[in-house]
């Protein structure tokens, strides 16, 4: 027995009592914490309980960073450390060019700044588990049909014929980018699809591959990725348009394995080993099924007290700088902090509508600047990494990073990933996108002359840089009120 009771409906639950529809990873995260301060919560799921099927197709692993892992800290510390104990530390880019050579673009200062590679099936396990044990009721099979904000009447169908549950208390939809909620609202976000898809490619155990590193064989017009899984195996990656001239996830469906096989060889000669061998590899790329990539922005997050949407329900993005289920998470941290002073469990008025306008007013803005920052980074990982001139200015941030200067600059993938939080200077995604247009502008301008990345410490000039630091960068960290001592990898 659940909080609720276990009639089908109507339900008569309390004011503030909390509705979740959406049982991934956002939502049973939301459960997880609005049970730890003391709200009533129910989640309605439209599939089956994941913890009873097989882990299958389009599974990209997910990267945890300390921007998102800061939503746990309101749990137990017990939580946050069985969860990470699902993944694999990894501390940057390995990148395979084409005449075979791998190279490493560290993501922070040194070792001790690093992300989790996390199965996204592993971690939605987790997480509903703890959902239950907190006291949320779920309910999977429930399929939504319909929406009226107004009441909030939510009309279900477990295959039998639909009905309604009337929630006294808010809804919080957290049904992912194709939101069934969303979109029973009518006109309220805009859906752009990019022309290219992903298919999953398992490298089987026993690869040499190093553990600690996102590899990336970047090819101008596609690319292949992998990430550590806690077995020796990883989770393979391949990113290239749909349909069109050239190579495309259509021609090389239309071709067969065959004609996969020669179009591997080709391009991703040096990676079949770890692959477990061209045939195999090129049956996966024919027969896998492919993953849609796109980004939805919401003009409307919050409907006064009675309806919000979190997570990619309300700004689903593509997977490029590895920040969608982080995103997701911090609007966890923001929304459930906001909600405990504005409309605490029990309260005799809740103010849930100024909850939901303040969480709306505060994540909107950075929602749109990570959506933006991360189809850059799309072209970034499929270009731009095995540029010589890029790999020079990175090695060149880097070494600024750990200069005597570094207090007064930390790269932008170290301010979106380990930046955040809700302390006074915290830096946020919009920050980071503002800040680093004018960061790569000084690094390639230190960088101008360095011919060996090797050498980037030995090359930077740290009087220039102080002075471009100064009349470029300072200012501007002034103005948005910015504190680089808040970047931290401990949560």
């Amino acid at each position: 027995m659940g909080l609720f009771a276990s009639k089908p409906a109507p339900y008569a639950d309390g004011e503030t009592s909390i509705t979740i529809v959406g049982a991934g990873l956002v939502g049973s995260l939301l459960a997880v914490v609005l049970r730890s301060k003391g709200y009533d919560v129910r989640i309605f799921e439209r599939y089956g309980d994941i913890r009873a099927i097989p882990s299958v197709g389009r599974s990209i692993n997910l990267v945890a960073t300390v921007r998102g892992l800061r939503a746990l800290r309101a749990l137990p510390p017990d939580v946050c450390e069985r969860l990470l104990q699902l993944g694999t530390k990894v501390t940057g880019r390995v990148i395979h060019t084409t005449d075979g050579e791998a190279l490493f673009q560290r993501y922070g200062k040194d070792d001790s700044e690093f992300n989790y590679s996390i199965s996204r099936y592993e971690l939605n396990k987790f997480l509903l588990s703890e959902a239950e044990r907190a006291g949320a009721e779920i309910r999977f099979g429930h399929r939504l049909v319909g929406v009226d904000p107004e009441g909030v009447t939510l009309t279900f169908d477990k295959g039998d014929g639909a009905f309604d549950v009337t929630c006294l208390g808010p809804v919080l939809a957290c049904d992912g980018g194709g939101s069934g909620v969303r979109k029973a609202l009518g006109d309220v976000a805009t859906e752009a699809l990019l022309d290219s898809g992903y298919k999953e490619m398992l490298f089987p155990k026993g690869t040499s591959l190093e553990t600690h590193g996102l590899h990336i064989w970047p090819r101008g017009t596609h690319f292949l990725m992998a990430l550590a899984n806690l077995d020796g195996s990883f989770t393979g990656t391949i990113y290239m348009v749909n349909e069109g001239d050239g190579a495309t996830f259509a021609s090389l469906e239309n071709g067969g394995v065959e004609a996969a096989e020669k179009f591997l060889e080709e391009a991703y000669g040096d990676a079949l080993a770890h692959l477990g061998g061209a045939k195999r590899a090129a049956e996966q790329l024919v027969k896998n099924p492919r993953g849609i990539l796109g980004t939805v922005r919401t003009k409307t997050w919050a409907f006064g007290g009675k309806l919000a949407l979190v997570g990619d329900a309300a700004h689903a993005i593509v997977p490029f700088f590895g920040q969608g289920m982080n995103c997701g998470f911090e609007d966890v941290d923001v929304l459930c902090a906001l909600l405990e002073a504005k409309a605490p469990p029990g309260s005799a008025a809740p103010d849930f509508a100024g909850a939901f306008a303040e969480y709306e007013a505060k994540r909107k803005r950075n929602a749109n600047a990570i959506a933006d920052m991360a189809l850059e980074n799309y072209v970034e990982m499929m270009d731009r990494t095995g540029d010589p001139d890029f790999r020079k200015a990175k090695a060149v941030e880097n070494a600024l990073e750990n200069s005597a200067l570094g207090s007064r600059f930390r790269s932008r993938y170290a301010m979106v990933c380990y930046g955040g939080g809700r302390q006074p200077g915290g830096v946020q995604y919009d920050d980071a996108l503002q800040l680093g247009k004018v960061q790569w502008d000084i690094v390639c301008e230190l960088a101008a002359g360095l011919d060996d990345p090797e050498n980037a410490a030995e090359h930077l000039d740290e009087a220039k840089a102080a002075a471009l630091l100064d009349s470029k960068l300072a200012p501007l960290q002034a103005e948005l009120g910015v504190d680089l001592s808040t970047i931290s990898h401990h949560a």
